[in-house]
């Protein structure tokens, strides 16, 4: 067995003793009578643990002692003779050990995933190579680029570019696979690629938390950058039939921060057949 089936074996175990436990009755009342805060501590502790992606990238440890202080908080705050009966330490204990054991073995499980989505990220990669990193790999040399141009008083521009489906309907359905966040995952990487092939060595490739992909250009007008995107965008359509939004923010016009910039360019973002009538210059990188 698999570490992530193994981790989905248990995580399904977990829920099941939960729910045994709380249903079980012996001569009509429950043989464990479980808090109600205890139950919508569950319900919360583990979803949070296991779909916040940063949570997993802490240590085991923390999430533990999150939630043991929120329940023992809990323990003081609520009345438990509204829910269960009073000094049932041994079912406190019970509580307190049964939700440890469930944010543990979320952690577990989204270790697992995140893993299972490293896998298939280099899978992707492997495929179709670029350079680009994660936006906040990229801060120092985001830092380095923005104070270079305010001290020297030389142009910079931003660019976010996103790719779409055609059917947004059908791509929501298809996103609930694992087969489509697959073939989602390579079209990434297609995309990337594409993207790499026309900036500049000197051009910053990033992707952000929503999968779009965002290139900083020193030394670049806000026009020449313009017709960048203009042009990776007709690129990703010719070659892969995705639609593109992009959107172009300049410094120090129109923002002075790369968060500023970044919300710029992305309120800006326009579809690729709004301008498929123009004429695209070529414009090729050093």
């Amino acid at each position: 067995m698999t570490n992530l089936k193994r981790a989905f074996f248990w995580a399904a175990i977990y829920l099941a003793v939960i729910f045994v436990l709380g249903q079980a009755d012996y001569s009509g009342r429950p043989i464990i009578n479980f808090a109600s805060y205890f139950y919508l501590a569950v319900m919360i502790a583990v979803p949070v643990t296991l779909f916040f992606p940063s949570i997993s990238r802490v240590s085991t440890f923390v999430p533990l002692l999150v939630w043991a202080g929120i329940y023992l908080v809990l323990l003081q705050m609520i009345d438990r003779n509204l829910s269960a009966n009073e000094g049932e330490f041994a079912v406190i204990i019970l509580e307190f050990v049964l939700l440890e054991a469930g944010v543990w073995f979320a952690h577990q499980l989204a270790l697992q995933i995140g893993h299972a989505e490293s896998i298939m990220d280099a899978l992707a990669l492997s495929a179709f190579p670029n350079r680009a990193h994660q936006i906040e790999e990229e801060s120092q040399r985001i830092g380095i680029e923005l104070r270079r141009s305010r001290r020297y008083h030389r142009p910079l521009s931003l660019v976010v570019i996103e790719s779409e489906s055609e059917d947004q309907k059908t791509t929501r359905e298809m996103l609930r696979s694992i087969q489509h966040d697959l073939l989602n995952r390579f079209t990434s990487a297609r995309v990337g690629q594409i993207i790499d092939d026309r900036v500049r060595q000197t051009d910053l490739v990033m992707r952000d938390h929503r999968g779009r992909f965002v290139v900083l250009c020193p030394e670049t007008e806000l026009e020449n950058t313009i017709l960048l995107a203009k042009r990776i965008a007709l690129a990703i359509k010719e070659r892969t039939n995705l639609h593109v939004l992009w959107g172009v923010a300049a410094f120090p016009e129109e923002a002075l921060t790369f968060d500023d910039l970044l919300q710029k360019a992305t309120e800006r973002l326009m579809s690729s057949d709004a301008i498929h009538n123009e004429q695209v210059p070529a414009f090729e990188p050093n």
